[in-house]
């Protein structure tokens, strides 16, 4: 399995690759001028995922609650 830095190099691929495409139709009214990751761009994309999830038949709540234990369990195997 990929490391922590590894697995956060390709959520930013897959972050950026997500801003291109939703560049002139950013959701939120004022992003951050500087190229720090905004918490909003994340939250966008995540929601996005959940839509995904739910068409797909998941429940987005049931989803969420899995990546919070899936993310303590990867906290504390750090």
């Amino acid at each position: 399995m990929p490391n922590k830095a590894k697995r956060a190099e390709l959520a930013q691929k897959a972050l950026d690759a997500y801003l291109h495409e939703h560049s002139s139709i950013r959701r939120w009214r004022y992003p951050p001028g500087s190229d720090d990751i905004a918490e909003c761009d994340i939250v966008d994309l995540i929601t996005d995922l959940l839509l995904l999830a739910e068409m797909n038949g998941h429940h987005p709540s049931s989803v969420v609650r899995k990546v919070e234990v899936h993310l303590q369990a990867e906290a504390g195997s750090s």
